[in-house]
C-alpha cells in the first residue's frame, strides 16, 4: 500500500498529451484521498522535495526515448534518499529507450522505482485523417487506463521492468545531438502564411525561435522539434517534411 504522503507529479507537455494525463492522474490520486500536487518541469529553476514524499515523472516519448529537457530535469533531481517514484509516458507506438534507462538514473540517485506505464495517444505529427482519428481513440482509452495505472501504484501492484541492452541502446541513439538537429529540420515554415504574431516564440519551451523582424528563425541546435509551434499556430502557416499537417490542439496553449 502506497503510503499516505505528497504527491509531487513533475510533467513536461510537448503538445498536450502529456498535460492530460498528468491532470487525470492529479484528480485520480485526489479521489483516492492523496494529496498530489503538478509541477511543470520547465518552470523550475530548481527542484526541491518534501522530507515526506512520492515524486511522479511524466513526459512525452521522442525518438524512442524523451526529450533532452526530460533527462536534463531528472539528473538534476535531488538524492532520492529512499523516496518512492514512479512514472508515465505517452507514446503514439514504441518507446525502447526510456523505461529501462530512467529506472537505472533514479535508482542511482536513491530512488525506489515502483512502477512505470506507456500511454499510447496520439501523435503530434498528424498528417493524414486516418492518424487524427486514430489518436481521438487511442487518447479516450489513455484517459480511461490513467485510474487503473494510479490503483495499482496504490496497491502495490505496478511494476517497473528493465532491458539492459535494448533500452540502453535506444537511449545512446537519441542521446546525439545530431538527432534533434535532424528532426528540427523537417519542420519548415511557410513564410507566406506566417502573421508575424509570434505566439511560435514566445510558446516555444526551449527558446528556440526568436523573431527577427516579423519572421520567426529557429535555431536547431535548441529546437528538439517538440511540434509545439507546428500545432499551435494560429494559421497553421508551419509543415512537417514539406507537408501541411493537421493541427492537435488538445489543450490549450496557455495550459501546457
Amino acid at each position: 500500500m502506497l503510503e499516505k504522503k505528497q504527491i509531487v507529479l513533475f510533467y513536461f507537455s510537448g503538445t498536450g498529451n502529456t498535460t492530460r494525463i498528468a491532470n487525470e492522474m492529479l484528480n485520480a490520486f485526489s479521489v483516492y484521498q492523496y494529496k498530489a500536487v503538478l509541477r511543470n518541469m520547465i518552470h523550475l529553476d530548481s527542484v526541491e522535495l518534501p522530507d515526506a514524499c512520492h515524486v511522479g515523472l511524466i513526459f512525452p516519448v521522442a525518438i524512442q526515448s524523451t526529450f533532452p529537457i526530460v533527462w536534463q530535469f531528472a539528473e538534476s533531481l535531488p538524492s532520492g534518499q529512499g523516496r518512492k517514484i514512479f512514472m508515465a509516458d505517452t507514446m503514439e507506438q514504441f518507446s525502447g529507450g526510456i523505461v529501462g534507462p530512467m529506472k537505472k538514473l533514479l535508482t542511482k540517485k536513491g530512488y525506489q522505482c515502483i512502477g512505470a506505464r506507456e500511454f499510447k495517444m496520439s501523435t503530434s505529427m498528424q498528417l493524414s485523417r486516418k492518424k487524427q482519428f486514430e489518436g481521438e481513440i487511442k487518447d479516450k482509452r489513455a484517459l480511461i487506463d490513467v485510474d487503473r495505472y494510479v490503483r495499482d501504484l496504490i496497491d502495490g501492484r505496478a511494476k517497473w521492468r528493465r532491458i539492459p541492452i535494448l533500452s540502453d541502446l535506444m537511449r545512446r541513439i537519441s542521446h546525439s545531438p545530431k538527432v534533434w538537429q535532424n528532426m528540427s529540420q523537417k519542420i519548415t515554415l511557410d513564410a507566406s502564411k506566417c502573421i508575424g504574431c509570434g505566439q511560435c516564440s514566445h510558446f516555444c519551451p526551449m527558446q528556440a525561435i526568436e523573431m527577427v523582424g516579423r519572421i520567426p528563425e529557429r535555431n536547431h541546435e535548441r529546437c528538439i522539434a517538440c511540434m509545439r509551434c507546428l500545432n499551435f499556430c494560429p494559421v497553421n502557416a508551419y509543415k512537417l517534411y514539406g507537408k501541411q499537417a493537421l493541427q492537435k490542439k488538445v489543450v490549450d496553449v496557455n495550459a501546457l
